[in-house]
């Protein structure tokens, strides 16, 4: 994983190309995915909920649950292009807090209706909610021992 200086720093370098902040987008995002959890999870809709029940609380091929960002990601870099951060510490705490994603089912995704969330800070009976579906490339890792123990636990909470 790269420092933040080092994020930073290449940053920097993208933001004085000349190319369109379309095209610059790329270029981060590709840069980010060297940070420790990008794109990290913080919650699932309350539909998305109900698929993991319907298997057994098991992740299967074509589930169509996928992470949908809360906050744009091109407003969220055309700002950081706009607004050049020098301090590094400023500029990660404003991209860090604005790369929060939820897991939505594929068509709330695709209509970006994502209201209806269960958003994990809520919840105590789990110590590893920052860790949960950690970013593999473009998808989201899925274990018995941590994530699947973690939505039948919640189910239990909600139930409850």
């Amino acid at each position: 994983m790269f420092s933040i200086i080092d994020l930073h720093h290449d940053y920097l370098l993208i933001s004085k190309m000349k190319i369109p902040t379309k095209r610059k987008a790329r270029l981060i995002t590709e840069l980010l995915a060297e940070s420790d959890n990008p794109w990290r999870v913080i919650g699932i809709t309350e539909k998305a909920f109900k698929v993991f029940p319907e298997n057994d609380f098991d992740r299967i091929p074509r589930m169509r649950i996928n992470r949908a960002h809360l906050v744009n990601r091109i407003e969220t870099f055309t700002h950081l292009f706009e607004k050049i951060y020098t301090d590094p510490n400023e500029w990660w705490n404003y991209y860090y807090d604005r790369d929060k994603t939820i897991l939505s089912t594929s068509s709330e995704n695709m209509t970006n209706d994502l209201s209806s969330i269960i958003y994990f800070d809520r919840f105590d009976f789990f110590n590893v909610k920052d860790n949960l579906f950690k970013t593999v490339g473009f998808t989201w890792s899925y274990s018995k021992k941590k994530e699947k123990q973690f939505l039948m636990q919640l189910a239990k909470e909600l139930n409850a």
